[in-house]
């Protein structure tokens, strides 16, 4: 638990890198490389870890919210439940069934509805440069709207994950089967310790695989987030083919395109007449 616990927090980490890496991409045409990702990650690895805690902190005060109101809900269906069924069982089974969906999707939408109040902090802190309650108060402002979005993102990268893990499994369940091994899950006190290993390592490979997807996802959402709200794609344009924006006290969408590391200066503007997200 402690593992999956610090692996969720470095993967928070590193989605912020990743999201610097393909701005800058779309700016200057630099690679989208791990080194570089990781690069941008330790540049500002104490107050990314910072916020990434608060996001933490928040998903699993998300998770409780969630989970009361699946709760509550399902007391006042099982109430429900108890009448109908005293007139018809059918009924009563009926509406158990249509709540207990009910209340599922409600949950589900509250947890979203609050974890996506954050799901840009790490986007925010490494490419707008802001401080780690700077960022949070962003991605609150940014986050309006994007509780389906995310929801279908989130289960399309569960059910390809689970479909990664089956491809997996299926090959290790067969060669089980030839020499005598049960592969059924509910048989598991029976397998010997090399099967045993084998299967419970599937579901983190599996999840290691579809990782860069996720992480590409956010950073797609953030980005397109902000070329809903403050036409982002024209200011990145016009970052690329004029140069970095003078250092102004001004809000986005007049702000300079990405924070720039007050080390290094930026790569002057592109020559050529490329196209940023489809503009030209």
């Amino acid at each position: 638990g402690i593992f999956l616990t610090v692996a969720y927090i470095f993967h928070l980490l590193v989605m912020g890198g990743a999201a610097r890496n393909l701005v800058t991409h779309l700016l200057w045409n630099e690679p989208v490389t791990a080194r570089r990702t990781y690069a941008a990650v330790r540049a500002r690895f104490w107050p990314l870890l910072g916020a990434t805690l608060i996001v933490a902190a928040w998903g699993a005060m998300s998770v409780i919210v969630a989970f009361f109101g699946w709760y509550s809900i399902i007391i006042m269906v099982t109430m429900g439940v108890f009448l109908l069924g005293s007139i018809s069982m059918w009924i009563g089974g009926f509406f158990g069934i249509v709540g207990v969906i009910a209340a599922t999707a409600a949950a589900l939408w509250l947890f979203f509805f609050m974890l996506g109040r954050v799901a840009y902090v790490p986007q925010v802190m490494l490419v707008e440069g802001k401080g780690v309650f700077g960022s949070v108060g962003r991605s609150f402002s940014l986050a309006k709207g994007n509780v389906r979005r995310l929801m279908a993102m989130t289960l399309f990268v569960t059910f390809a994950t689970q479909s990664a893990m089956m491809i997996l499994v299926v090959p290790l369940g067969l060669y089980g089967q030839l020499i005598g091994v049960d592969p059924w899950p509910w048989n598991s006190a029976t397998w010997p310790a090399w099967y045993a290993i084998g299967y419970s390592v599937l579901g983190p490979i599996s999840s290691i695989l579809l990782t860069p997807i996720w992480m590409l996802g956010l950073s797609l959402l953030y980005i397109d987030e902000r070329v809903r709200h403050e036409g982002y794609d024209i200011e990145l344009m016009a970052s690329q083919r004029l140069g970095d924006m003078p250092a102004l006290n001004v809000a986005s969408p007049f702000g300079t395109a990405i924070a720039v590391d007050p080390g290094k200066l930026p790569p002057p503007p592109l020559a050529s007449s490329g196209k940023v997200l489809g503009l030209g």
